[in-house]
C-alpha cells in the first residue's frame, strides 16, 4: 500500500495496515468474529524445515508463506472455564447485585409492617431477599414441658413470582453494567463471566440463608409448657436458584448483536427466552382483560379464599406460566385442577373456559412455527441442526420458568390448608423439549416449500 497525501490520511492508512512497511512483520492481529490469523510455524519452514524468524511472512529460501487464516475457535473446556473466572469481578457484580436487593428488601419489610402487625420483628430483611430469589421458607415447632404443641405450628411455603424475580435481574444487570460490561470481548468471555456471577451469587444466597436461620423460644406460663420455632429459608434451594438466575441473567444481558450473528448458539438462545417471553406476555393480557370484562376463571381452581388477600394482577401473572406451560401440553397443577391438554374436558372447569385454554395451545403453536420460520430464514440450510439447539435452549427455559414458579403452601393444622400451583420442573423439559421440536420444525421445512 503506497501512502500519499496529508498526515490524516497517513493515519487512516496505517490504521488498516496489516504489516509494517519496513521489515515486514505482522503490524496488527487481523482478527473477526470468524476468522483469525496465526504463524504456521514458530521456528521452522513447514516445507523446507529451514529455520525461520518469527516476523517473516515468506520462508527465505523457498517461499512458502508461514501465516494462515484459519476458522475461530474457542476453547470451553471445563477446565479452561474454570481457570479463567475472574473471581473478583464476579464476586463485585454478586456483592452489589446483592447489596442493592438487600435495601429493596428493608423497603418491603416495612411496607409489609401493616400485614404482619406484631411479627414484623421475627422477619429480617435477609429472609425477604431470599424470598425474592426464589427460596422457600420452613417453620418447624419442638413442644416443651407439660404439653406440647407437636406439629401444630409446622408449616412452610414456596412463593416464587415471576413479578418479585424481576426485582433481582435488574440488580444483576445494573451490577454486570457497572463492573463487568466493559471486559465482555467475545463468546467465551460472556459465558465464563456468565459462571462466575451465578456460581458467586448462588454461593452468596446460600451463606445468607445459613446465617438468618432463627429459633425463637416461647415460654408456656405456670404449666412451665412451651414451643420452639426455627424457621429459615433452605440452603440448597437458594444455591441452585441463585446460580441459574444469575446465570441466565448475565448471558442473557451480555450477549452483544454481533455473538447472535456469529454464534449460533448464543444467537437462538436469545431467540428462545425472546419466544417464551412472548408467549407468556401474550397469555397475561389475554387473561387480564378476561378479568376485566367479567370471566370468572380465577375463581374455578378452588384457590380464591386463599387469594383473597393477593392483588388480582399478581395472581394472574403466576397463573399466565402455568397456562402457557399447559399450552406446551405440560400438566400443570393450579389448586384443585391438575390441567393436561388430554384430559382437560375430564375437569371441572366451565366449558368457555376449556375452550379459552384450547386457543391458548393453538397460540403457542402459532408462535413455535413462525419461530421456526425465522429460524429458516437467518441460518438458511436444510440441516436441523437450528430447530434442534432451539427446541433444547427452548425446553431449559421452561424448565426455568417452571422452578421460578413454583408454589408450595403447606399450611398444616395452624393454616389448614394446603395450595399448590406449579408445573413438574422434569416433565416440563421433556415435554417443552419434544412439542417445540415438532411444531419450530413444520414452520423450518415450510418455509422453503415452494
Amino acid at each position: 500500500m503506497q501512502v500519499r497525501g496529508s498526515d490524516d490520511t497517513l493515519e487512516f492508512a496505517d490504521k488498516f495496515r496489516n504489516y509494517s512497511k519496513e521489515d515486514g512483520h505482522q503490524y496488527r492481529n487481523l482478527e473477526n468474529k470468524k476468522f483469525v490469523l496465526r504463524r504456521k510455524s514458530k521456528v521452522y519452514c513447514p516445507n523446507c524445515k529451514s529455520e525461520t524468524n518469527l516476523n517473516d511472512i515468506y520462508c527465505k529460501e523457498c517461499g512458502t508463506c508461514l501465516e494462515s487464516i484459519s476458522k475461530r475457535t474457542y476453547d470451553f473446556s471445563i477446565k479452561n472455564i474454570l481457570s479463567n473466572i475472574n473471581i473478583k469481578d464476579s464476586f463485585k457484580v454478586a456483592g452489589f447485585a446483592t447489596v442493592i436487593l438487600f435495601f429493596i428488601s428493608v423497603i418491603v419489610k416495612q411496607i409489609l409492617g401493616s400485614v404482619l402487625g406484631e411479627y414484623t420483628p421475627y422477619i429480617n430483611a435477609s429472609d425477604i431477599l431470599l424470598l425474592l430469589n426464589g427460596g422457600d421458607l420452613s417453620v418447624f415447632t419442638s413442644g416443651s414441658g407439660m404439653m406440647s404443641y407437636g406439629s401444630y405450628y409446622n408449616f412452610s411455603f414456596q412463593l416464587c413470582s415471576l413479578i418479585l424475580l424481576a426485582l433481582p435481574v435488574i440488580c444483576l444487570g445494573i451490577s454486570y453494567k457497572v463492573f463487568m460490561k466493559e471486559k465482555n470481548t467475545n463468546e467465551l468471555t460472556l459465558f465464563i463471566q456468565a459462571i462466575g456471577v451465578g456460581s458467586l451469587y448462588g454461593l452468596i444466597l446460600a451463606v445468607i440463608a445459613l446465617l438468618s436461620r432463627n429459633q425463637l423460644s416461647i415460654g408456656g406460663g405456670f404449666l412451665s409448657s412451651g414451643y420452639s420455632l426455627i424457621y429459615g429459608v433452605g440452603f440448597i434451594s437458594v444455591l441452585f436458584r441463585g446460580f441459574l438466575l444469575g446465570f441466565l441473567s448475565i448471558l442473557y444481558i451480555g450477549t452483544k448483536k454481533e455473538y447472535e450473528e456469529s454464534n449460533i448458539y448464543l444467537g437462538i438462545f436469545k431467540q428462545s427466552i425472546k419466544t417464551v417471553a412472548l408467549g407468556y406476555l401474550i397469555v397475561f393480557v389475554l387473561l387480564v382483560i378476561g378479568h376485566l370484562i367479567g370471566l370468572s376463571y380465577v375463581y374455578e381452581f378452588g384457590i380464591s379464599n386463599s387469594i383473597s388477600n393477593i392483588n388480582v394482577f399478581v395472581v394472574i401473572s403466576q397463573l399466565a406460566a402455568y397456562i402457557w406451560g399447559f399450552a406446551n401440553f405440560n400438566i400443570a397443577t393450579i389448586g384443585s385442577q391438575s390441567l393436561f391438554l388430554p384430559s382437560l374436558f375430564k375437569t371441572s372447569l366451565s366449558i368457555d373456559f376449556k375452550l379459552c385454554l384450547i386457543a391458548f395451545v393453538a397460540l403457542s403453536a402459532l408462535i413455535l412455527f413462525i419461530s421456526g420460520i425465522k429460524l429458516n430464514n437467518k441460518y438458511k440450510t436444510s440441516s436441523k441442526k437450528p430447530v434442534l439447539i432451539f427446541s433444547v435452549f427452548y425446553a431449559v427455559i421452561m424448565a426455568s420458568l417452571s422452578i421460578f414458579t413454583y408454589v408450595n403452601i403447606n399450611g398444616g393444622s395452624l393454616l389448614g390448608y394446603n395450595i399448590a400451583m406449579n408445573t413438574n420442573v422434569i416433565l416440563t423439559l421433556i415435554m417443552s423439549f419434544i412439542y417445540s421440536f415438532i411444531v419450530t420444525f413444520v414452520g423450518f421445512k415450510l418455509s422453503n416449500w415452494d
